[in-house]
């Protein structure tokens, strides 16, 4: 989106500055402040705010989770810490949230 490009490109400076962990845990409260946003909004301009989120949201916990795994990573092992982390974010979280979110759509 729009609103992430700038976010990639100055989550490098805001880690540094505030460190991986806390970039982390803003950007999944920006999660659920989006979330909430989404879940009680009275009208379709109000996603127009969680949409300017998604760029804080997604961006700045793509790059500091990145970051994370590479820290994190044994000696020679960072892109498979990469995969690995990929594959949690795009396969299994997307997939349960797709299934979970589809069974209580169908159920409520």
């Amino acid at each position: 989106s729009l609103a992430g490009a700038p976010m990639f490109w100055f989550s490098g400076p805001l880690t540094e500055a505030l460190g991986v962990d806390v970039v982390l845990v803003l950007s999944l409260l920006a999660y659920v402040i989006r979330f909430l946003n989404y879940a009680f909004m009275k009208h379709p301009y109000h996603a127009l705010l969680a949409e300017a989120l998604r760029g804080i949201t997604f961006a700045a916990f793509w790059s500091s989770g990145s970051m994370y795994a590479h820290k994190i990573s044994p000696p020679g092992m960072s892109a498979t810490m990469l995969l690995i982390m990929n594959a949690m974010y795009g396969g299994l979280g997307q997939s349960l949230g797709a299934v979970i979110g589809g069974k209580l759509q169908f159920n409520f």
